[in-house]
Order: C-alpha cells, then sequence, then structure tokens
C-alpha cells in the first residue's frame, strides 16, 4: 500500500457517531466507565472512527490522521515535563533518558546524581533527545486518558514522551513488542516506517534490538507529523523518526497490547491444565525412564532409535491429553488478573465519587464521626468499574481481585484481592452480569438480607460500588 492509501484526514471522513467530539477537541469525557472509554478511543481516532480502524489498519498497517493543530490541548506539553522534572524525584534508566543518535550510533549521556533541570536541558541544548517513561504517572489528565484506553483495550496501556531538538534523531531503526499510537504534540517530526522483514516479525511479541539502515530496506511509508497528527503502526514494524531541520519535536507514544496475545492467553492457561492432569491421571504422574538422558536432547536430535521414537510418541500422546483438562475460563481469569496487576488505577468523575466512598465515604464534621453508610434493600447499586475487578476460582477458593490501589507506576506494589465466601460469590455475580444496570439490594441472591447488606455494606466501603444516587451518613 502507498502512503496516499494510509493517510485520512477531517476533509473526507465522516465522523458520524461522535459529533461532540468535532466541536470540542480537548479530551474531557462526559460519561463514566464502559461509556467514557468508548469516548476515548473515539477521541484517539478522530475523524476516523472504530468501524473503519479496526477492520482495515488494527495490528495490519500504518495509519496517518491529520487533525487540527489544538486536538491535544491539555493532555501535555513542554512546560508540564519541565513542571515535573523540577517538582518530582526522578532517576535515569527509569523514567528518564536522554540521548541521540549520531552516525549510526546510539549514544546516551547521563549525569550520576538525580534528574536535575539544569543537567536535562544543557544536553538537550547540544543535541540530544529526551525520553520520558510513565509520564501519565505524573499528569492527570494523560493519566485518565490512559486509564480509559487500558478499559476499552482490556490490556496495559502506557505511553512514553519524546521531545528531540531541531534536525535531530533520538533512537536507531528498531521495532518494538507493542501497537503504537504516537500524538504529536507540539512541532514536527519525520517519520520513516518499513514492513516487516520477515514473518515472524510481524506483531513482533519481543523488541528489536538496534537496526542499521542496510538492515531495513526501503520505507514503507514517509509521514510529516505536525501538531494534532496521529500516527499509528502495529508492533513489529520498523520505524524511526528525526525532528524537521526547522523546529523541534515533543510527542508522545501511547501504547498497549503488550504480552496480549493468544499465546499470552494459552501460557495463562497451560500451566493449570498440566497440574490438573497430573492431579486426576495416574499416567502424568509416572517418572521418565531412567536411561532417556541417553537418547533425548539436542545431542541426539538426529537419532532414529526405536527408544526415542517410543519415548516421543508417549510424551504427544500426554501432551494431547492435557488438552482434556484446558480451562478456557481459568485461562481468561489468570491473564485478566496479570492485566489488573499491570494497569492504571482507574480516574473517577464527580459522579462516581460522589455516589462512592471514594468521595463520599467515613468523615469526621462538626465533631461528629459519621462512619456508616445509609443502605437499605432499596438502594441500587453497581461495581464502580466493571473492568476494575476479576473473581477468581482456584484450588484456595475465591477471590476478587482489584486494581484500585495500584500505583501509577508499572507494578510498583502487589494486586490487591480480597477473599470471598463462597455464598457471596452469585451476589457478586449477578453485579458483573448486570453492568452497567445498577441493581437493588433485595435482588441480588443471598440468604437473608441482613447478610446481604453486610456484604454490600463491605464492598461498598472498600471503594466497589457506586449507588445510583448520594447516599447519607449515619453518626
Amino acid at each position: 500500500m502507498n502512503q496516499k492509501s494510509l493517510q485520512e484526514n477531517e476533509s473526507n471522513v465522516n465522523i458520524g457517531s461522535s459529533p461532540a467530539l468535532s466541536r470540542s477537541p480537548k479530551f474531557k469525557p462526559s460519561h463514566s466507565g464502559n461509556e467514557a472509554a468508548d469516548e476515548a478511543i473515539r477521541w484517539l481516532l478522530s475523524p476516523s472512527n472504530t468501524h473503519r480502524f479496526f477492520p482495515q489498519w488494527y495490528e495490519k498497517y500504518p495509519l496517518h490522521l491529520k487533525r487540527n493543530s489544538n486536538y491535544y490541548k491539555g493532555l501535555f506539553s513542554t512546560e508540564i515535563f519541565d513542571k515535573i522534572i523540577k517538582e518530582n524525584d526522578l532517576s535515569y534508566d527509569v523514567q528518564i533518558d536522554v540521548l541521540r543518535y549520531k552516525h549510526g550510533i546510539r549514544l546516551p549521556v547521563k549525569d550520576d546524581m538525580k534528574v536535575t533541570p539544569a543537567f536535562v536541558w544543557k544536553k538537550y541544548k547540544e543535541g540530544n533527545s529526551v525520553r520520558m517513561r510513565n509520564p501519565q504517572a505524573y499528569h492527570d489528565e494523560l493519566g485518565h486518558l490512559c486509564s480509559l484506553l487500558q478499559e476499552y483495550f482490556s490490556s496495559d496501556v502506557g505511553a512514553n514522551m519524546y521531545l528531540t531538538p531541531a534536525g535531530t534523531q533520538g533512537f536507531p531503526p528498531h521495532y518494538d513488542d507493542i501497537d503504537a499510537f504516537v500524538l504529536q504534540i507540539e512541532g514536527k517530526k519525520l517519520w520513516k516506517l518499513y514492513n516487516p522483514r520477515k514473518d515472524n516479525e510481524f506483531l513482533s511479541r519481543l523488541s528489536s534490538g538496534d537496526m542499521t539502515e542496510d538492515e531495513i530496506g526501503k520505507p514503507c511509508m514517509e509521514v510529516e507529523l505536525n501538531p494534532g497528527d496521529l500516527l499509528y503502526f502495529p508492533r513489529g514494524f520498523i520505524h524511526q523518526a528525526r525532528a524537521t531541520p526547522d523546529v523541534y519535536s515533543l510527542h508522545l507514544t501511547i501504547s498497549t497490547n503488550y504480552r496480549n496475545t493468544y499465546g499470552d492467553f494459552l501460557k495463562a492457561g497451560f500451566q493449570n491444565a498440566v497440574e490438573q492432569a497430573m492431579q486426576n491421571d495416574i499416567e502424568f504422574r509416572r517418572s521418565v525412564p531412567r536411561d532417556y538422558l541417553n537418547f533425548l536432547g539436542a545431542t541426539y536430535a538426529d537419532s532414529n532409535s526405536q527408544t526415542r521414537e517410543a519415548y516421543q510418541n508417549k510424551v504427544m500422546e500426554l501432551a494431547t491429553k492435557v488438552l482434556s483438562y484446558f480451562s478456557v475460563d481459568y485461562a481468561a481469569d489468570m491473564h485478566a488478573v496479570e492485566f489488573l496487576h499491570a494497569s492504571l488505577p482507574p480516574f473517577f468523575t464527580k459522579k462516581e465519587k460522589a455516589c462512592s466512598s471514594h468521595g463520599n465515604g467515613p468523615r469526621f464534621e462538626n465533631g461528629k464521626a459519621f462512619v456508616t453508610a445509609k443502605l437499605t434493600l432499596q438502594t441500587k447499586i453497581r461495581f464502580i468499574r466493571k473492568k476494575a475487578f476479576r473473581l477468581v476460582s482456584d484450588e484456595s477458593g475465591f477471590r476478587l481481585f482489584y486494581n484500585l490501589e495500584n500505583s501509577k507506576n508499572h507494578k510498583e506494589k502487589e494486586i490487591g484481592f480480597l477473599e470471598v465466601d463462597f455464598d457471596v460469590v452469585p451476589a457478586i455475580n449477578t453485579l458483573f452480569k448486570n453492568h452497567p444496570i445498577f441493581v437493588k439490594i433485595k435482588d441480588l441472591p443471598h440468604e437473608d438480607s441482613e447478610s446481604k447488606l453486610l456484604v454490600v455494606q463491605q464492598l461498598y466501603d472498600n471503594g466497589f460500588l457506586m449507588t445510583e444516587e448520594p447516599l447519607s451518613y449515619e453518626e
């Protein structure tokens, strides 16, 4: 496909289902939860839309969208970055990288001390690019966007910031293990994209090392990104970018689909399948032959002995039997828990805060402690965010995992969970299956009304639930 066929712009695309976004480009969702996640992806892809993007471009080809220069206003800026490095304790090789790409070589630099504006801006002035990893942890607007996009993709969504002096390049050609959405915030940048060189690099699960010009061939796409533009490319597409000679460049790369493949899904389930097979079938518990070291392994790969063939057949027979113990539901739960652990905590709207303990919880006012929300059997409730939770069953019982207490930095803390009694499981399942519809407490399946109220009280106090209307509190 040529460059022209890979571009869409405001003049030839009908936004259709998202007229509000065309009037006000600034990202500011008007809904919460699933609805806000849908708004976020519409905003990210406008003037295209999900009905065009996913069948035509997603995991297939790069796409360039041209937009108004103010499209990303408020999302990020050089002023915001300068404020972040002044006000936070940042480290080289963790949050900040300073480097340049010159004469085919990556040239990183760093100070022995902590990150300081003086050093960063001095090296930038000398022609070095600055990369900030995880800027969403330090700026709420960007964090909110990433949080909603992760709900949409059901996958970890992160961001990197790249600030590049005019006429320079920060990184050698390479490909990544993520799908990239490049948001040009300020200045201009010239991008060259190259097709994956072989089949096993398309949708690559691993990032490449640095490449030379001789290794990558001719570009499949060359494009200049201006403020407001978006460039999407799937993992495995080789790329390099240089700021134009006349102006610096600031862009964000929003990433998704890291370790989010069918292969990762299967890995999450096969270990459990083997454990189940060993528990239930004596053939998996028998010892391997005492002499297997004499006919198996790389040394004996070219051997054709009957003993080797018999053992191979036995192993393949058992491997096939493992499939009968494979649970797609268990694999989904384990993959979901990994996603929750890696994800950002949710950003809540004013409505969500007013109708939950995140903004309407126990408090001390005018000399009095208000600790108990006034819940009744008629109170309508739902999970505050469906994809912030996952109910998992294993040999130890039921656990409700959640990301509400996650750090904004990737996997900085262990994932949180609650142990769940068996008799509470039907009520929790009802909330999952009915979301986003609110359910009256009286309609939750449980043995008695008092127990139902106690369970809901605990979930509300932990911040898992929101009510249809704000609750009052008892003294």
